[in-house]
């Protein structure tokens, strides 16, 4: 009998299809305005809908909706942080701000990262 193997599945360039644009914001003043402060890094992104395990990490913050990205590790050139705002350029996610809450490197999925953000209200 054949040992059982179990192949992961493969994420490839043709599922990255959202851009996204990471950015640092700041405030200039005691306003609470933000202004994007710089672009930190621009890549594709593979973008659904959170699942219930990614909402489990999210139940401590009031979170008005939220999205899971997945996006080749970008190594030294880019690390993400909690601070750091995400903008996807996509009809469907216009005019959203996003904050990340989570990122973790996919185990499953190597060389790709999976960044949780929520709407920033």
């Amino acid at each position: 009998m054949k040992p059982f193997k179990y192949n992961p599945p493969r994420v490839s360039a043709s599922n990255l299809t959202v851009p996204v644009t990471f950015y640092e914001y700041g405030s200039t003043g005691p306003e609470p305005d933000e202004m994007p402060k710089s672009i930190l890094y621009k890549c594709f992104a593979d973008v659904y809908d959170s699942s219930e395990k990614d909402l489990k990490q999210l139940k401590s913050v009031d979170v008005q909706g939220a999205i899971t990205l997945l996006i080749r590790d970008p190594h030294t050139d880019y690390i993400v942080k909690t601070e750091h705002r995400v903008e996807l350029d996509d009809f469907r996610y216009k005019n959203k701000r996003y904050e990340i809450k989570a990122a973790t490197p996919d185990l499953e999925k190597q060389n790709f990262v999976k960044i949780i953000a929520a709407v920033v209200s």
